[in-house]
């Protein structure tokens, strides 16, 4: 009996393949969905965008204003939904960034990555704006866990997509930008 279960075994695939050829299609009408062209399958895929920007402001630190130096890389993915619109996720990371205080002239450190997953609009090009949380170190203070570093939020990121989800100018600005 072992030795004819292959046997047998092949004998049922080819069964099965002979059927599948001879048994008639279900009778009615098949009706297609809307033609899909090239770009819209296209605009329906993840886009991805990096870039690098540098950075230099001043904004109010938690005890005077900071001047900022340094650099923020910037990644935005965005996921369009078939009917338009989707989820834009804007990752920011600063990159040898420091500050010096006003009027003290101490240095500061500013350190960290923050995601933010913001809608876009199908009906038209939307501009996101996120403040990423950054951690503000002063060397002027030792680093121990009885003085934590100050949370911030010196940078506005501003994306624009469009609402397939295509990926348009990326900026970032250091302080309160203008309305």
């Amino acid at each position: 009996m072992r030795r004819n279960a292959p046997r047998l075994a092949g004998h049922v695939c080819l069964l099965t393949a002979a059927l599948g050829l001879t048994v008639p299609a279900m009778a009615g009408t098949a009706t297609a969905g809307p033609a899909r062209t090239a770009r819209a399958v296209a605009a329906a895929l993840p886009q991805v965008r990096s870039v690098r920007l540098p950075i230099r402001g001043t904004f109010r630190g938690p005890s005077e204003n900071i001047a900022v130096t340094g650099t923020l890389d910037v990644s935005v993915i965005t996921v369009p939904n078939a009917a338009g619109g989707g989820t834009a996720q804007i990752i920011s990371s600063l990159d040898d960034t420091s500050g010096t205080g006003d009027p003290s002239r101490g240095a500061y450190d500013l350190v960290g990555a923050h995601r933010d997953s913001l809608p876009f609009s199908a009906a038209a090009t939307t501009t996101l704006k996120v403040k990423p949380l950054f951690l503000l170190l002063s060397p002027l203070v030792p680093p121990n866990p009885i003085v934590p570093p100050n949370p911030v939020r010196p940078v506005t990121v501003s994306v624009t997509v469009d609402s397939t989800g295509v990926i348009g100018a990326v900026t970032a600005t250091v302080g309160d930008p203008a309305p």
